[in-house]
């Protein structure tokens, strides 16, 4: 059953990919250059920034912090990351009454929205570690008492 759920999921991709490929094909040169300029930068990103910096802060925060806390700070904390990465682009500071280079990007308070989901990444991995360490907590003393 799992092997016919991955062959199917692969298939699905293959599929979807193909098809943004096609989509690609009706841009202009200019806009196909811009798909892969971004497509590499984004890999170099991930590879020479996330990657790394996830790997030292999981490393580090499995050594440091209490198990029940750290996975959920590392999940935000990658959350963070790639939120910020992303919003790079439309957080970048323009002059006044200067319409953005791509028109594609609207006028509006992008730092506000990513302050907010932000703020609420964190709220709930506040939430999730505290349940996790209470939790642990109850596990503990109703083992202590059954023994």
């Amino acid at each position: 059953m799992t092997a016919a759920v991955r062959v199917l999921l692969v298939l699905v991709g293959i599929g979807m990919a193909a098809y943004g490929v096609t989509l690609i094909t009706d841009f202009t040169p200019r806009d196909q250059l811009s798909i892969v300029i971004w497509a590499v930068a984004g890999l170099l990103v991930h590879d020479a920034i996330l990657a790394p910096t996830y790997s030292i802060l999981g490393h580090a925060g499995s050594r440091l912090l209490p198990s029940t806390l750290w996975a959920p700070l590392l999940v935000a904390t990658a959350a963070t990351l790639v939120l910020v990465v992303l919003a790079l682009p439309v957080l970048s500071p323009r002059p006044a009454g200067e319409r953005p280079m791509n028109p594609t990007i609207l006028d509006r308070p992008y730092g506000l929205g990513l302050t907010i989901a932000v703020v609420l990444i964190w709220v709930l991995a506040a939430a999730v570690a505290i349940r996790n360490h209470r939790s642990a907590h109850r596990r503990a003393s109703s083992s202590e008492a059954a023994a």
